[in-house]
């Protein structure tokens, strides 16, 4: 995406307040606020506008120095008091917004009364999740999406795996959603906190994966051995497939073991975010590092 050009940041305080020289006389009316969103005037090709109150605070916990500009109500702005005190000792802009005005600025009306113009969250490179694994950084489990493609749903899991203490979630470079501000609002915090994989090549990678005593686990709703007899653990990579197509035939060929959750049958299967929580709750049973029974054929 082409970089668009930037005005000049603020140095602090009111991002858009007006300069001395043109302020009005006490007891006049406070000047409109501006019809075209403010963030989407100054936005860089690399930065996107998150919304959300956990979503926001879990940005400003983990990466500060991210922060470009911040847009809040007044109903907010006690909540965000640190964050705004942030804003002007570090000479990062901020305003006060009206809510419709803030509906325009991060394009929804869930957005709790604050926006932040950020750096975008980056990826977790398939170098660095290699040396995390290496290394005993990442014990385990992970999540493989293929062909998921809802930004919710991934927004969904991302809230899961943070909650099951998930290493990341993986999947195929150019396939996975991207982390937009609907998926990391979605996300409630958790988007900041487990790391999102790309795999250029998943039919090489996976097995390096294998090769670390790492289980590759394929789900289905058709076929496999049931959950609770399944051995399934933490040193396990849980590969979910689409609610459309399912799996492709390439990654279920690696799997070490194929794995479903039983029901009535009255529904063909559980939705993606649901079906990843009953599993990583069944993996993360076990303690990080504990022994993997054999695979059990499916």
């Amino acid at each position: 995406m082409p970089h668009r050009r930037r005005s000049p940041r603020s140095s602090g305080g009111e991002a858009d307040a007006p300069p001395p020289a043109r302020r009005q006389p006490r007891g006049t009316p406070p000047r409109p606020l501006g019809q075209q969103a403010p963030s989407e005037r100054h936005r860089g090709g690399d930065e996107e506008t998150y919304h959300g109150g956990h979503a926001c605070e879990a940005l400003f916990a983990r990466r500060p120095e991210s922060v470009v500009r911040v847009y809040l109500t007044a109903a907010a702005r006690q909540r965000f008091a640190k964050l705004i005190r942030f804003c002007s000792s570090s000479r990062r802009g901020y305003r006060l917004v009206e809510p419709d005005n803030l509906d325009r600025i991060a394009g929804t009306r869930h957005h709790e009364g604050i926006a932040i113009l950020a750096k975008a969250i980056p990826r977790l490179q398939a170098a660095e999740l290699f040396a995390a694994v290496e290394t005993g950084q990442q014990t385990g489990p992970w999540l493989y999406l293929d062909g998921v493609a809802n930004p919710h749903n991934l927004g969904s899991l991302l809230r899961t795996a943070a909650h099951f203490g998930c290493s990341a979630i993986l999947g195929r470079e150019g396939e996975l959603p991207p982390l937009s501000p609907a998926a990391v609002r979605v996300a409630e915090g958790a988007a900041e906190q487990v790391p999102v994989c790309d795999l250029a090549d998943p039919r090489a990678d996976l097995p390096r994966l294998q090769a670390r005593g790492i289980r590759l686990v394929a789900t289905t709703s058709h076929h496999g051995t049931p959950l609770a007899s399944a051995g399934l653990s933490r040193r396990s990579v849980i590969i979910l497939g689409s609610e459309g197509t399912g799996m492709t035939r390439a990654l279920e060929r690696l799997a070490d073991a194929t794995v479903c959750i039983p029901g009535s049958g009255v529904v063909e299967s559980l939705n993606v975010a649901v079906a990843g929580g009953i599993l990583l709750a069944e993996a993360c049973r076990q303690p990080a590092g504990s022994p993997t029974r054999p695979p059990t054929a499916g």
